[in-house]
């Protein structure tokens, strides 16, 4: 691979759009004349905040749009806690729904469905969630905390059930048909983070799984589903005491008085590139940079402003450069990825093989000259409309936002988060948003991976010329 060692911001890669603002070009258009341009409202949700008397942290807000509610459970039980076996979290938490001490699995899941409620769970490197989604009627809104109180409260977890998740488990790791960027962030977790809790997959290994009893999954369960360790986010047709009562009840069931140490922040030495041979007509490409930064910090709203203008939208930087400019991939984006180590600040995207090597010279300048120059003001006024579109979407759907809710809590981000954070957004400069990026992406110490076929490098072709 080429040396990217100090990668240049070149002019070809570095032209600023004009410092009009987003809105002001927009009103110079004659078809945009009937949209309105002004900002969108600002979030303004009631969210109450408790602490629990076993240690539980909850964060309610009432909706009686629906007669329904929305409850996100969030274990500080993920992948970070498996320590000499991975998968122990990943097992854990897909063996609960097997069944009870008076249910085995088929009836656990025929009474849920019987109820019309709706249960999902999700392992990350931090927590092990579980979802409900339930109408609100009273006799139906009890069974179903009932069900899910059991699940997580006292699972069977009996030897066939464990046995049967934890082949499941084995069959996902070995089959053809894992998606080759899930392949590539493991990979890349693996060499980046070696030695760190991250850097095992979260469906752990062969091995891992191998070596896992029901015994061990039982111990893990006692402790990691304790109420201490547990963030909960509860959207819904309920009044306080309602809510109060709800959480309770789980509460007072869950195993008491254990919480889970925060695993040690990521280790940001700079690593050598890793390359992953594949045949195919595609390179896939992910750049990885540790950041300590967490959503609570003071840059972290200048962070994500800079990665919705580099790499979150159709006009983004990175999106304009190789997609609309160069025509050479479908889809780049970049993401910021908080997690209770850090952060993981990621560009990924696809390329045709032979300029696998030329495409991160590319991503590198075009970083490098936004380092240098920063956003202009109509990239900030774009990537705050955007930013709030997302968030007032996202506000409009009571699992997205009871999630949301959870998530916050977890990352220790105030009640008020929601009404205070496009006030933030909105009070960056593009000289802020700069001294961010400057201060915190060190394109120097970046990691790249790759996954396809090793051919022959080539320089990139000249962008095509429109109407010649």
């Amino acid at each position: 691979m080429n040396d990217l060692s100090s990668p240049s911001a070149n002019a070809e890669t570095c032209n600023p759009l004009a410092p009009d603002t987003f809105t002001e070009t927009l009103a110079n258009l004659a078809s945009a004349q009937a949209l309105d341009l002004d900002p969108f409202p600002l979030v303004k949700h009631d969210v109450q905040h408790w602490r629990t008397k076993e240690g539980t942290r909850v964060r309610f807000l009432a909706s009686h749009e629906r007669p329904m509610f929305d409850l996100v459970l969030r274990f500080k039980a993920g992948s970070a806690l498996d320590g000499d076996t991975p998968g122990l979290a990943a097992l854990a938490l897909y063996a609960l729904d097997q069944g009870t001490a008076e249910l085995n699995a088929t009836q656990f899941t025929e009474r849920l469905e019987g109820l019309g409620a709706v249960m999902n769970r999700q392992v990350t490197q931090d927590c092990a969630i579980v979802t409900l989604r339930s109408l609100n009627t009273p006799d139906l809104r009890a069974c179903a905390l009932r069900l899910i109180t059991e699940m997580v409260a006292r699972p069977a977890l009996r030897p066939e059930d464990v046995a049967k998740i934890s082949a499941r488990l084995v069959g996902a790791q070995q089959s053809s048909l894992q998606p080759l960027h899930a392949r590539l962030f493991d990979a890349t977790m693996e060499q980046l983070l070696a030695g760190h809790p991250y850097a095992t997959p979260l469906a752990g290994t062969l091995d891992g799984l191998g070596s896992l009893t029901p015994d061990d999954v039982r111990a893990f369960h006692r402790q990691a589903y304790s109420a201490n360790n547990l963030d909960i986010g509860l959207v819904g047709d309920l009044s306080r005491e309602e809510a109060q009562a709800l959480v309770n009840d789980l509460t007072q069931a869950l195993p008491q008085q254990w919480a889970a140490v925060p695993p040690p922040a990521l280790p940001v030495s700079a690593a050598g590139p890793l390359h992953l041979e594949r045949p195919g007509a595609s390179t896939q490409v992910l750049l990885t940079l540790p950041l300590h930064v967490w959503p609570k910090d003071e840059d972290y709203p200048a962070l994500l402003m800079a990665t919705e203008i580099l790499g979150a939208g159709f006009e983004s930087r990175l999106t304009a450069e190789l997609r609309t400019r160069r025509a050479l991939t479908y889809s780049i984006y970049a993401v910021l990825e908080p997690m209770d180590a850090g952060c993981l600040w990621q560009v990924s995207w696809d390329i045709a093989p032979e300029y696998r090597d030329a495409s991160r010279v590319l991503v590198s300048n075009v970083l490098e000259c936004f380092i240098a120059h920063g956003p202009t003001q109509a990239e900030c006024d774009l990537a705050l409309n955007q930013l709030a579109g997302k968030l007032t979407r996202g506000m409009a759907d009571n699992a997205v936002l009871a999630n949301g809710l959870a998530a916050f809590s977890h990352q220790g981000l105030p009640a008020n988060h929601l009404a205070s954070y496009q006030e933030k957004l909105a009070a960056l400069t593009p000289e802020g948003i700069r001294q961010a990026a400057r201060g915190w992406l060190d394109i120097k110490k970046a990691f790249f991976a790759t996954l396809g076929p090793a051919v022959d490098q080539q320089p990139l072709p000249e962008p095509p010329t429109i109407g010649v």
